[in-house]
């Protein structure tokens, strides 16, 4: 494979901090798209399978989701959950390539946000090996082996219905998961605060993320000023990287549309930095994600599928 003097380069922070051994895979719907519907898909083929007239758009507020898909639990709880389990229960009919990369990677466990069973299945046969056991809402917990996969919004199995208290979708469900003393934030919180994270396919703008954040946030700042109290020393804490597309901007053209969409990078960019965490912007063309998945799969060594037209020896080209 040639290289590109275009193609994303990784900072070596962020390849550092992934081949430490330690860090944290922390997956969103974005490696799932193409395969299971999107958020808005879903909510508003939740609300119509329930009889409820919300409906939402790729633009709408986070909190119009969840309180669109409460709308849909309310008004019929059972097509709500067979609704999910008609969705997520057959097997998907293709899977993103960036999911082998990811698991090549030396990551020390792996979580989701999401409901499908793309990362459980190829987990399977990832290469260094993941743990058997799938850890999933509500009960996840952090003394785990290596390479472990947690679901913290739960996990639905291939040909089953859901029930209530095992998925984090609706408002209510969010409001129950997210409590200050719930399981969830038992395992996040303490995951956010001790361990390096890269975020990957990810958005987090649900409403609790902020919160969430600035409870680490807090914690980590009260350990700094008892480390200087007791004159011990006083660590960084541990870095946070998120992975994010980055559209190619003409601004100097004066086109407005391209000026405005520039200004809200830059808004997104600091909203995550003050959350800790360092935005990492990968060129995207056409809507295509490829330059990611290469630099990932770089990193984790894998080469390209070529075509062998010689004789080579006999050596493999995978």
């Amino acid at each position: 494979m040639k290289d590109d003097p275009e193609q994303f380069q990784m900072p070596q922070e962020l390849r550092d901090v992934i081949r430490g051994g330690r860090c944290v895979a922390f997956i969103g719907s974005g490696l799932s798209v193409g395969s299971y519907p999107s958020w808005s898909d879903l909510v508003n083929g939740l609300c119509k399978a329930c009889g409820s007239s919300c409906r939402v758009g790729d633009d709408s507020q986070p909190d119009e989701f969840l309180d669109a898909a409460q709308d849909a639990k309310s008004l019929d709880e059972i097509a709500y959950f067979k609704f999910l389990g008609e969705v997520f229960g057959p097997p998907a009919d293709q899977v993103s390539l960036t999911y082998d990369a990811i698991l090549s990677l030396p990551f020390d466990c792996y979580v989701t946000v999401n409901l499908d069973r793309l990362l459980a299945l190829k987990s399977r046969r990832a290469r260094p090996e993941c743990a058997k056991d799938i850890h999933a809402y509500p009960a996840l917990d952090r003394k785990t082996p290596k390479r472990s996969i947690h679901y913290l919004h739960g996990f639905i199995r291939q040909g089953t219905t859901p029930v209530d208290g095992t998925i984090v979708l609706a408002r209510t469900e969010f409001d129950e998961a997210y409590d200050d003393k719930g399981n969830l934030m038992n395992f996040l919180v303490p995951t956010l605060e001790n361990d390096p994270i890269v975020f990957i396919g990810c958005r987090l703008r649900e409403p609790v993320m902020p919160r969430v954040f600035a409870i680490c946030k807090q914690h980590q700042q009260r350990r700094k000023e008892l480390a200087a109290k007791l004159g011990g020393r006083n660590a960084n804490p541990p870095k946070r990287f998120i992975l994010l597309p980055r559209k190619r901007f003409h601004i100097d053209k004066g086109n407005a549309e391209e000026m405005e969409q520039s200004r809200l990078q830059l808004t997104e960019d600091a909203y995550y930095r003050d959350m800790d965490i360092e935005p990492v912007r990968y060129p995207v063309v056409g809507g295509d994600h490829w330059q990611l998945r290469l630099a990932l799969e770089r990193l984790a060594d894998l080469r390209d599928i070529a075509p062998e037209y010689g004789w080579s020896g006999g050596n493999d080209v995978i």
